[in-house]
């Protein structure tokens, strides 16, 4: 199977040569492509991205992380894609966990796994326990077996999915900007297939987000955008802030 890792970038100059190194340093699959897409970025992402070797960079003008993932994804050519987002790192065994997951079960048709922030407060750290460790595998529990889903969410910086699944829901709804973008991919393509959640696939993450917005209103929108999308087809909010 040829994977291509996919990352959006938009005035990623500071974070995207680490993600970068990150990616390489991993137990690299033989038969890949790196993608970085630099999008709108007024800094020196593109530069950047062009200085490592064996990585492709492709040009999205218009601003907006949909569309930056679905330039990739059209860019892209191998089996099984993987989305990273520009601002974290990669433990050497991802690609190795995720691939042996879909070689063992050719009905599986995405994998995602959590965020750990990096260098949060005790709270924070205990609200992302929390988050990850209670709430996500009780809601994996409820959307798989009660209400018959295929899965209860591939999180948009840190997943993988089958390309032939992703062309038959026609890829990322381009119309959302930022909020609920994962979950309307996630309610689209989990009614074609198996959705695996797993902590073994955890990323760090940059805390930049979660100590602009602060946490406990970062969490509160993450939720209500996620039921906005289950339940009426659309996220309840419409705007975001981008933090650099």
């Amino acid at each position: 199977m040829k994977v291509s890792i996919i990352i959006p970038a938009y005035n990623e100059e500071k974070l995207l040569p680490r993600c970068l190194k990150s990616i390489f340093s991993a137990h690299l699959p033989e038969d890949r492509e790196v993608i970085v897409v630099n999008n709108a970025s007024t800094d020196r992402t593109a530069e950047i991205a062009k200085s490592f070797a064996g990585v492709k960079v492709v040009t999205e003008l218009n601003k907006g992380i949909t569309k930056a993932r679905q330039a990739g994804f059209q860019a892209a050519s191998g089996d099984i894609l993987v989305f990273f987002d520009a601002d974290t790192l990669i433990p050497p065994d991802w690609f190795s966990i995720a691939l042996a997951k879909f070689e063992s079960d050719p009905k599986l048709i995405g994998v995602s796994g959590p965020y750990h922030f990096e260098a949060i407060s005790w709270w924070a750290r205990g609200l992302e326990w929390f988050y990850n460790y209670i709430i996500m595998p009780t809601g994996e529990f409820v959307w798989r077996h009660l209400l018959r889903q295929g899965g209860i969410m591939l999180l948009g910086g840190n997943f993988a999915v089958r390309r032939e699944a992703l062309l038959a829901v026609n890829g990322f709804n381009t119309k959302i900007d930022f909020y609920g973008e994962d979950t309307n991919l996630t309610r689209r393509i989990a009614k074609i297939g198996k959705i695996d959640y797993t902590n073994k696939l955890f990323i760090y993450s940059s805390p930049r987000r979660f100590e602009g917005e602060g946490g406990l209103k970062l969490a509160v929108k993450y939720v209500i955008n996620f039921f906005g999308e289950w339940i009426f087809k659309k996220p309840i909010n419409k705007s975001y802030e981008d933090f650099r």
